[in-house]
């Protein structure tokens, strides 16, 4: 067992278990080739396919979060990708963090807990600017596998039909057998897959945020989006009541 720790004391152990799908040796190699910039891209682009039901599900009002308040976090999010400190990054993660929602205890509901995670990916996000490390990267790159396996096993939990149920067991009968190997479901595997296009991309630009400027990186950036409506969509086939 491979053990990185951060200078915060915390530490992230990488398994050799060739299963254990949460540390990917592949995926885990290539964030260890990365430098700085290529971190917070790859960082970037996970928290961009948890992105959707944070932008299109309205937050709960007793959280005290508008609209624009996410959209600022979003946009000042996506504009220096470069590793570095970012003052307006800064500032919209500061006026975040001043709404009621951080000085209460949440009972969230499945789609409120989606938006929870990916608040939390952006903070920590923020939190590691200036170094973000390996540890650091893993972090938020964990936390998208992490919560597509959750989505995967409420659907699987549920008496419900999901929309898209036919095209999501193709997808499994067809995908290549690295990820397929994992027995995930839909969304985990589709994640695996679309984090590993991901990365090849951005070890093969030249450095700098024009990475997602070019084709192959504008692709990248719809293939995110693309999961993401997924996401958003089957969270939103779970009747309100029943997405505790």
């Amino acid at each position: 067992m491979d053990e990185f720790s951060g200078d915060d004391g915390i530490s992230v152990s990488v398994m050799g278990d060739p299963l254990d799908w949460r540390f990917d040796e592949v995926l885990t190699a290539q964030i260890q080739r990365m430098n700085r910039a290529q971190r917070h891209q790859a960082a970037f682009l996970a928290l961009r396919r948890l992105q959707a039901p944070l932008l299109e599900i309205e937050m709960p009002g007793d959280w005290g979060i508008e609209p624009a308040v996410i959209e600022s976090l979003v946009h000042t999010g996506a504009e220096r990708l470069n590793g570095e400190l970012d003052d307006a990054f800064q500032q919209s993660i500061a006026q975040l963090m001043r709404a009621p929602l951080f000085e209460s205890e949440i009972d969230p509901e499945l789609a409120e807990s989606f938006q929870l995670e990916a608040i939390g990916g952006w903070i920590l996000l923020g939190q590691a600017l200036g170094e973000l490390s390996e540890v650091q990267t893993d972090r938020i790159i964990i936390l998208a596998r992490e919560q597509a396996d959750y989505l995967d096993q409420c659907i699987e939990g549920t008496l419900m039909v999901i929309e898209g149920e036919d095209l999501r067991g193709r997808y499994l009968e067809s995908v290549d057998d690295r990820f397929r190997s994992y027995g995930l479901g839909y969304f985990a595997t589709r994640n695996l897959e679309v984090e590993s296009q991901c990365h090849e991309v951005i070890l093969a630009a030249s450095d700098g945020p024009e990475v997602f400027a070019n084709q192959a990186g504008r692709e990248l950036l719809n293939a995110c989006d693309t999961y993401s409506a997924e996401v958003l969509s089957a969270l939103r086939s779970f009747p309100r009541e029943q997405l505790s």
